[in-house]
């Protein structure tokens, strides 16, 4: 609840400052690039207008008795309006910058009423200052003879500037000046206006806040912003050194709290020595600037500068480790010795070369599971006793005895590595179908008696 309570209060303390700077806009008063100009001669005004579509007329004014005095309305004001355009309208009314709703009394009866109990009226509509709409009811109607509809039609400069006056309702209020003859206009002996709806060029405003005169030369003269204790412009240089001075003085004392808290945490984290240390640290790195030192990070920037890191090379330009062009073009195509690549990582021997000019036939792969009985005829032939480079010299045709096996025995085959190495496809061959009561001979079949390449 708390919470909610202080922006609340924030919020007034803002309007309470404001006071006096929110209003409504009033006419811009001049004949050429302003919105409003009345010249009052004798009974007679002569009225331009550009609140609306444009209006410059003379119009006939009405006073109070034969000497044409000024007429007064008072009482107390029930509630008004400020214009600073009428875009619907072309005629006089076009020119009244204001429009009030009277309860008409004596100044010292509306004194006497109560706060919060005058009269109240709720306005649908008012764009045409004498003629406003109620959103329910009829109490304008109703009270005819007792409240007055006074569109206003400012005087002088400084009454349109002080229009604004009229914007504190329910207080006592007494309006000067004269009645714009509309053709039905009636003044009793008293000089009260009968009826409602009528414009009056007004040059005095005399309200309990303080008075509008024709000339801005009243000692209680009203203006914007005014209060009553400082004044205007007093209110604004009060609110300038005490907000500013106690926003300043805040921020200093919060700085402060912050500089004794940070410090105090510091002096648990380090200790009393550490934290001496430290200060003493921060001092000597300011007298050391002040004698014109560099420190480290200045010194490594100027190094940077002075010594640009080289420029990475191109991928053209990028050597392949353990690989050296020129060794391989000055090898030629010689088989006298091993070839080597750059650091000898890779050797070439002229076996190899051999190996892969000629085809290689290769065996019979070799069948995984048990052998069937009988007598088996090897075709497989045996492995050069020679372990290095394989040869390719034509060796003589061998034979070899058949290895006689029990019959329900399988022949067991020894394994023979070999070096791994691209050959032509290997074209498989059917073995020859082998009797089981004759012993077969390699020397007996014309396929394989012959195994030169």
């Amino acid at each position: 609840m708390a919470r909610t309570r202080a922006p609340l209060a924030m919020l007034l303390v803002l309007l309470m400052f404001m006071a006096g700077c929110i209003y409504a806009s009033t006419p811009e008063w001049g004949s050429e690039d302003g919105q409003l100009q009345v010249e009052i001669d004798d009974d007679k005004a002569h009225i331009q207008s550009k609140l609306g579509d444009g209006y410059d007329e003379e119009v006939s004014l009405i006073g109070c008795g034969v000497e044409n005095s000024k007429i007064k309305v008072t009482g107390m004001l029930i509630t008004s309006r400020v214009y600073s355009e009428h875009p619907t309208l072309n005629d006089v009314e076009s020119a009244m910058g204001a429009a009030v709703i009277i309860d008409k009394m004596k100044w010292s009866e509306a004194e006497a009423i109560e706060e919060g109990s005058a009269a109240r009226v709720n306005l649908k509509n008012w764009d045409s200052p004498t003629m406003p709409v109620e959103a329910v009811g009829s109490k304008i109607s109703t009270n005819e003879d007792d409240w007055a509809v006074i569109g206003i039609v400012p005087g002088s400069e400084n009454i349109a500037d002080g229009l604004n006056v009229l914007e504190h309702w329910h207080q006592p209020i007494e309006l000067s000046g004269y009645i714009m003859d509309a053709g039905t206009t009636e003044i009793d002996e008293n000089c009260v206006v009968v009826g409602q709806g009528h414009g009056m060029v007004i040059t005095n405003i005399k309200t309990a806040e303080g008075i509008v005169s024709l000339d801005g030369e009243n000692d209680d003269e009203y203006y914007l912003g005014d209060t009553d204790v400082f004044g205007r412009w007093s209110f604004v240089m009060f609110f300038l050194v005490v907000a500013g001075g106690g926003g300043v003085g805040l921020f200093i004392l919060s700085t402060m709290i912050i500089r004794q808290g940070a410090k105090a945490t510091a002096e648990t984290l380090l200790g009393r020595e550490g934290l001496a240390k430290v200060i003493q640290m921060k001092k000597d790195l300011k007298s050391s600037k002040k004698e014109g030192l560099e420190s480290s990070t200045e010194r490594a920037a100027k190094e940077r500068k002075s010594n640009p890191p080289p420029k990475k090379k191109s991928e053209d330009e990028i050597a392949i480790s353990g690989f050296s062009l020129d060794s391989v073009l000055a090898s030629g195509d010689k088989d006298e010795a091993p070839k080597t690549f750059g650091g000898g990582s890779v050797v070439v021997a002229s076996g190899a070369k051999q190996m892969q000019s000629q085809p290689v036939v290769s065996s019979q792969p070799v069948q995984k599971g048990p052998m069937p009985s009988g007598n088996v005829v090897s075709t497989q032939p045996e492995p050069s006793q020679s372990r290095g480079h394989f040869s390719t010299s034509a060796r003589g045709t061998q034979t070899s005895k058949p290895a006689s096996a029990p019959a329900n025995k399988p022949v067991k085959r020894r394994s023979v590595k070999k070096r791994a190495v691209k050959s032509e496809p290997e074209v498989e061959t059917e073995p020859a179908p082998v009797s089981q009561n004759k012993s077969a001979s390699i020397a007996d079949d014309d396929d394989f008696s012959d195994f030169s390449f």
